[in-house]
């Protein structure tokens, strides 16, 4: 076996190192990050409401899901094979019978992030848009 020896200097010189840089560190100032609009950063706050909901799909097909939460802008829903869903869908929440089209924005294992599509009527003969 080999025995590690250090000198009493090589000792001191480490010492002042991590003095010097914890001392630099604990001065420095925080670092604030822009990440612009990330996936967390909502337009709108959520609500968590527990919903049965359906999913209908093209071709007239409806899959049960459970409305996990909703905004003004979008829901997260509950279901299972949420990978496979198309990317435009009509959330429809069964206890009052309201839909609202969405587009698939994101898809987990059973889980789906959906975001309200907003619809403009337009009339003919003027070039003005309603919501």
């Amino acid at each position: 076996m080999h025995a590690l020896v250090m000198s009493e200097d090589a000792v001191t010189a480490d010492a002042e190192k991590v003095a010097q840089r914890l001392a630099s560190i604990s001065a420095s100032r925080p670092v604030i990050v822009d990440r612009g609009t990330a996936a967390n950063e909502r337009v709108a706050t959520r609500a968590c409401v527990y919903r049965n909901g359906r999913l209908a799909v093209t071709g007239g097909a409806e899959i049960n899901c459970i409305i996990v939460d909703t905004s003004a802008t979008g829901a997260r829903v509950q279901l299972d094979g949420a990978a496979n869903l198309p990317d435009f869908v009509t959330l429809r929440i069964v206890a009052t019978g309201a839909w609202r089209r969405a587009r698939v924005v994101w898809r987990r294992d059973n889980a789906a992030g959906l975001s309200f599509s907003v619809e403009q009527r337009v009339s003919f003969g003027s070039a003005t848009a309603r919501e």
